[in-house]
């Protein structure tokens, strides 16, 4: 997800990076702070998206909860089925559940029609890279 939005390849993370991925969101799912939706055909994963409940500022200072939709991922010959659609709305019901007031994400090219559909508006962001 990361390479298709031109943000990270996996050659720029840490080694060993998914032991403590794994570790961070059963913490935070555990929490009721996260969540991870999947779609399956049979046992394989075809389709993912998450949700999570910012942890950091300025939620913690100012009590303003913040969310993120994150890992929103369909494999290409499941694409243009709605499973992105449904799996990102039920991110943003867990987040909105949760009490956040914002949710972000990071749309691919191909996500920003989906994303636009479900309310989600361009914003002032910027990135240095």
């Amino acid at each position: 997800m990361f390479e298709e939005i031109g943000m990270f390849a996996e050659r720029d993370f840490a080694g060993g990076w998914d032991e403590p991925f794994v570790e961070y969101f059963e913490n935070r799912i555990a929490r009721g702070e996260a969540c991870l939706s999947v779609a399956v055909d049979g046992e394989r994963v075809v389709a993912t998206a998450g949700a999570l409940e910012s942890d950091g500022y300025p939620a913690i200072i100012h009590g303003v909860k913040l969310g993120y939709v994150f890992g929103v991922r369909v494999e290409p010959e499941f694409r243009r089925m709605g499973l992105a659609r449904a799996l990102t709305q039920r991110s943003v019901e867990f987040l909105r559940a949760r009490g956040c007031k914002r949710i972000r994400l990071h749309a691919s090219d191909a996500g920003r029609t989906i994303y636009e559909s479900l309310g989600f508006r361009a914003s002032n962001e910027m990135v240095l890279r």
